[in-house]
């Protein structure tokens, strides 16, 4: 697995991941102190930016997994990849696209594209 395979993994994981300690760590591991979250909503900033919009996201959909859904595509430091929404064994409920910007192998900011139905 290289670099930018191994930074959407454990981003992804960290937005399937429960709340606790050990998401407070995976968030501290992958993404800047200053990391931007673009969202469609809105804009949330730093790590506790990041726990809100992973808690949000949780909480609006329980019980569903981020997976991607396509190859992950590079330029310099832009990372983009489609991704899907749903339940382990039942229907996606909703897909889209992260763009990440990668600074000194952290994720700088995520911006969140969600398709239209």
């Amino acid at each position: 697995m290289n670099d930018t395979e191994a930074i959407v993994t454990t981003h992804l994981d960290t937005w399937n991941s429960p709340a606790g300690p050990e998401r407070l760590t995976a968030i501290a591991s992958v993404y800047a102190p200053d990391v931007v979250i673009g969202e469609p909503q809105g804009t949330l900033t730093g790590h506790e930016g990041m726990e809100q919009a992973i808690a949000a996201l949780q909480s609006q959909v329980p019980g569903t997994e981020l997976r991607r859904s396509g190859p992950i595509q590079v330029a310099q430091d832009l990372v983009t990849y489609p991704w899907s929404l749903g339940t382990p064994d039942g229907p996606v409920v909703a897909s889209g696209r992260d763009v990440l910007f990668i600074r000194d192998h952290d994720v700088a900011a995520l911006y969140v594209v969600i398709d239209t139905p």
